[in-house]
């Protein structure tokens, strides 16, 4: 590390050197030009001229070098911090603030690809914003989908205006969501807000076609995340910045956040007097309003009852150093509420994963089972997503193997939007290599609305010999995978390979091996812990794999054979599992094969047996959150 160090001061010090002998060059040439003419005044008015470049130019390169050093220092941060790629993965990152300074920073990253900033912080923090933004989404030259401007203030917006002026060559964006009111409206009132305001209009000119103004009332999309605007400024009455705060809901693959800027306790008395009887204000997150004092009040916080609260906020506040401030109330409501949970930036930069969903497989139900009834008897018992199971849909006379099978999945697309239950998964018939079956999956699904498709990995040769060793398989599975990324990433479907149970496909750390091999955001793996138990296998062995899963298959077994039982009925350890899960960083749902003893059951006894795979399911997230 010190040798690191020592090289790096050099490389400073060569490239003030080499950048800084042009100028010098040039103010000895104008001094002897003037001599040469015998012109005095000459010489010391081109004396002057060039000593003037002489302090600009290093004015400019000294900043210049600060800044590289600054990014230089941040780089060594992200790294030493291990920053997690989310990218594809539903999660949100709230930022530590590395000089301990007040401000709001949020990377959120989908399951779809999109990627989201909600403000961004203080100007001092723009270097590390940028580094960890690259670690975050695996870009070199991060593309940011949507960055959200809460309300006026520096501590919010200043890595905005910082990326808008001299970071557009190293990161992008599609839109910009503000809502700020000319600069003028806040003079005399918030000189803060008069000057982002009047930096974010000198800016503008190179952003305007992005810029989006958020209203009361505006609902959309940005990819798998939806906005609800409950709150932003349109009274001229509001002449405090705080008070200029958007106040909106997110919902992210199940979780639904609330998004408050610096709300203050009048902003929130108003949300909740026109929409505290709605429900649509309860959340399963919130954004502490104000880092956590002098914000919203008490009611507000009590119409959104949080289960987790994020605290973007820096040591000095929380524990109120200086005494002015109002974190130890907020704390104590924070503690009547019962919130569960609470992820605070001074701690360290936080990964935030959505709550799971819990998530069945078709499967529970025999082949040709209507699949319209299926999702309407899995929607009243509870389950929060559907796993479609197209393995059970290759019989003679299959609405899947027909031509119109596109058709048929827009309905089965249609009536769980009805019932209110989406498709999350699916799962291919047969293995990789079957290029037919594996894409008509891939349609399907991007059809069904599911992110996310098991195939197989390719476990026999050409001979039907089953593939034993390590390199073989990888050789073979990734020439299938490889074929199959173009259609998935035109459909947006993550292809998952799974662990199963024949030769090198049954060892987890070789299909983890795999996606490390193939190296595409279109493809992960999912981690089945009854094939590995039956297997010999394990759930600790998920620390042993050099890629975390995207998806798990959520069964039980005695360890001889595979049962595909509700968790409990067989002998895996799932403390182990769960503690496993924990360990990698683990971000997406509980999809559960437990499917045989309600496929074998006869049919007026299945909804007693989901029932009880349901409650099974519920127990284990809420120990793995």
């Amino acid at each position: 590390m010190k040798r690191k160090a020592v090289v790096s001061i050099v490389l400073v010090l060569v490239m003030l050197f080499t950048a800084a002998a042009p100028t010098l060059a040039l103010a000895g040439t104008a001094r002897a030009v003037g001599a040469a003419a015998g012109d005095t005044a000459a010489e010391d008015a081109s004396g002057k001229k060039a000593e003037n470049a002489f302090i600009a130019f290093f004015r400019e390169l000294f900043d210049k070098i600060k800044r590289l050093w600054n990014r230089m220092l941040s780089w060594f941060r992200v790294r030493r911090e291990k920053v997690r790629n989310t990218f594809m993965q539903n999660a949100i990152h709230m930022l530590r603030s590395v000089t301990d300074t007040i401000g709001d920073s949020f990377i959120i990253t989908t399951e779809d690809g999109k990627v989201m900033v909600v403000d961004g912080g203080h100007y001092s923090e723009t270097p590390y914003f940028i580094e960890y933004l690259k670690a975050a989404t695996g870009q070199k030259k991060p593309h940011i989908d949507a960055w959200f401007l809460s309300h006026p203030h520096d501590d919010h917006c200043e890595v905005f205006l910082e990326v808008a002026e001299r970071y557009a060559d190293v990161v992008t964006f599609d839109k910009v969501y503000a809502n700020f009111p000319d600069a003028s409206f806040y003079e005399g009132y918030d000189e803060w807000c008069v000057a982002v305001i009047s930096e974010f209009d000198r800016l503008r000119p190179a952003f305007a076609d992005k810029v989006v103004r958020l209203s009361e009332g505006d609902v959309f999309r940005v990819g798998a995340a939806k906005f609800t605007v409950f709150f932003a400024f349109d009274d001229e009455d509001w002449r405090d910045g705080n008070s200029a705060s958007t106040v909106m809901r997110m919902d992210l693959g199940g979780t639904s956040v609330m998004l408050t800027g610096d709300a203050t306790q009048r902003v929130g008395d108003y949300v909740v007097d026109k929409y505290g009887d709605t429900g649509l204000l309860r959340c399963d997150y919130c954004k502490m309003a104000h880092h956590g004092q002098d914000g919203v009040g008490r009611n507000f916080y009590e119409a959104v009852s949080p289960e987790v609260c994020l605290w973007p906020t820096p040591t000095w506040v929380y524990e109120n150093t200086n005494g002015n401030l109002t974190t130890f109330e907020t704390r104590e409501w924070v503690e009547a509420l019962g919130v569960k949970k609470e992820y605070k930036s001074f701690e360290g930069t936080q990964v935030i994963p959505m709550i799971p969903r819990i998530v069945t497989t078709t499967d529970v139900f025999e082949d040709g089972y209507p699949a319209e009834t299926a999702v309407e008897r899995l929607a009243h018992l509870g389950y929060e997503g559907i796993d479609m199971g197209f393995d059970y849909w290759t019989f003679d006379g299959s609405p899947f193997l027909a031509d119109d099978y596109l058709d048929w999945a827009k309905s089965l697309r249609s009536r769980a939007d009805a019932v209110g239950v989406p498709y999350t998964h699916a799962h291919a018939p047969g293995e990789a290599d079957n290029f037919d079956y594996a894409v008509r999956s891939i349609r399907a699904a991007s059809v069904l609305g599911a992110r996310y498709l098991v195939v197989h990995p390719v476990f026999r040769d050409k001979n039907g010999n089953t593939i034993n060793t390590k390199l073989r398989f990888l050789s073979v599975n990734a020439d299938a995978i490889r074929k199959l990324l173009p259609v998935a990433e035109e459909c947006g479907v993550v292809l998952l390979s799974e662990n199963i149970l024949w030769g090198a496909s049954a060892d987890p750390r070789i299909i983890a091996d795999l996606v490390k091999c193939v190296d595409s955001p279109w493809f992960g793996w999912c981690f089945d812990v009854g094939h590995a138990y039956c297997q010999g296998y394990a759930p600790s062995v998920l620390t042993r794999c050099c890629v975390a899963p995207r998806s798990v298959h959520i069964q039980d077994n005695d360890g001889t054979g595979d049962g595909h039982l509700i968790p409990g009925d067989g002998t895996i350890d799932w403390n182990d599992f769960i503690r496993s899960l924990k360990a990698v960083g683990y971000l997406g749902d509980c999809v559960l094969e437990a499917h045989h003893q309600s496929l074998e059951a006869p049919d007026d006894q299945r909804d007693a047996i989901l029932a009880r795979l349901l409650d099974t399911a519920v127990g284990l997230r809420e120990q793995m959150r």
